[in-house]
């Protein structure tokens, strides 16, 4: 067997680490170093300071009310057993290593919506320095739950907060800061289409909870964001609109078309249609109404009336000259009073109630079904059984005639006498 390839090759492997100072780096590094051990004492802080870059909103889930966001997540400590001396290896003073090979803090988001969401993993290169100092940078995507206020939507305006907190470790053990910043940086982002984000601020508390004596500490940042309501407007609110006053001028159509009452059921129908596709949109919560909900509520309720009216006065015109006179309080209210402020003109009647003349249509009808008189035998062509006939058959014809003339004109002059009694 020939050992030469062998030995080339080992001696071009020493040769490359000799040629590249980062390679024996990190070996000299990693030789004695173990990541399960945090880089600080029984009674010493480490002190980890972190930024939060808001990038871009991707939008609120009004039905689960949770608020996902696209951020850039800095976390900069010491690590004394990272430190090297860059005389001794070329003067290397920085190296990129993967984020999960050496110790990084547990932080974790206390109001997340999905587990944990920052978390260190070969994609993710952790900058070590000379000095021991160590900064790892995160591009996640946040998904924390926001308690969504349905009062005023479509014009609704909600705070969002992100709450980042240590699992393991209390503020003695590990001091969490806001960063180099110093304020929440808006240096990268992107403005959201649906929502504008009014203000975004940061804060630190320290918490103490019943179970430990040890304070925890917590960042704390919080957005407030408004709602753009133009899509509401254009696609919900203004159909519902249109629809109410097509439903109110349906009272307009005259009663022989027939379609007062069809026009406004489907007013009604297409009101509850886009009623149920809000529903869709909002929390199901009983905390609040929304507003858009009670100009739904008030606008189906229009439209119900006006049925309702539509209702009435087919009542009304469908009985034509049968029913009651209408009381005197009846008459002001409506001749007087509506007639004034809905702007309708009303001719005066010809004669006073005492001449309107009420004909029962049975009684009518029971006239016009009696024979007619008898020719006698006095009488020309008595006795003739065929001229009897006729003559109760002409009577009948006429008494038909009559009654028809009879209704036509009264039906006429009924409404301007009506007028004219509602105007004294």
């Amino acid at each position: 067997m020939d050992v030469k390839p062998v030995l080339l090759v080992i001696v071009w492997m020493l040769a490359s680490a000799a040629c590249n100072p980062k390679q024996s780096l990190v070996a000299d590094l990693f030789r004695t170093y173990d990541k399960r051990v945090e880089p600080f004492g029984p009674n010493t802080t480490l002190d980890v300071r972190m930024d939060l870059t808001l990038v871009e909103i991707s939008g609120i889930d009004e039905k689960k009310q949770v608020l996902t966001t696209n951020c850039w997540i800095s976390l900069r400590w010491k690590d004394a057993s990272l430190a090297w001396q860059p005389e001794k290896h070329k003067n290397v003073t920085e190296i990129r290593v993967p984020a999960d090979a050496i110790w990084t803090p547990d932080l974790r988001i206390k109001n997340s919506a999905e587990g944990n969401q920052i978390s260190t993993s070969g994609i993710n290169n952790a900058i070590l320095r000379s000095s021991g100092n160590v900064v790892v940078h995160y591009q996640v995507i946040l998904k924390t739950s926001c308690i969504i206020d349905v009062a005023s939507f479509p014009m609704d305006q909600q705070e969002c907060r992100m709450m980042f907190e240590s699992w393991t470790y209390n503020g003695d053990q590990l001091n969490i800061s806001n960063g180099e910043q110093g304020a929440a940086s808006l240096s990268e982002y992107i403005p959201n289409a649906e929502w504008v984000l009014i203000s975004y601020t940061n804060a630190r508390q320290v918490l103490h909870y019943t179970c430990c004596p040890e304070p925890y500490i917590t960042l704390l940042y919080t957005m407030t964001l408004r709602r753009r309501p133009l899509f509401f407007l254009m696609y919900l609110m203004m159909p519902c609109l249109i629809i109410t006053l097509v439903a109110v001028l349906g009272l307009l159509v005259p009663n022989e078309s027939g379609e007062k009452i069809s026009i406004g059921i489907t007013s009604l129908l297409a009101m509850i249609a886009l009623l149920l596709v809000i529903s869709t949109l909002l929390p199901p919560t009983s905390l609040a109404i929304p507003l858009i909900g009670w100009y739904f509520a008030i606008n189906i309720v229009i439209v119900s009336l006006s049925i309702g009216l539509a209702v009435f006065t087919l009542n009304i015109h469908h009985r034509e000259t049968r029913g009651h006179r209408p009381p005197r309080l009846v008459k002001t209210v409506c001749f007087n009073i509506l007639a004034r402020i809905l702007f309708i003109k009303i001719d005066p009647p010809e004669s006073t109630d005492e001449n309107m003349v009420l004909i029962p249509a049975d009684d009518e009808a029971m006239d016009a079904d009696k024979p007619g008189p008898t020719m006698t035998e006095g009488q020309p062509g008595g006795g003739n059984n065929v001229v009897d006939v006729l003559n109760r058959l002409l009577h009948t014809v006429e008494k038909a005639m009559d009654l028809h003339k009879r209704r036509g004109s009264h039906h006429k002059t009924v409404l301007p006498r009506l007028h004219m009694n509602g105007n004294s």
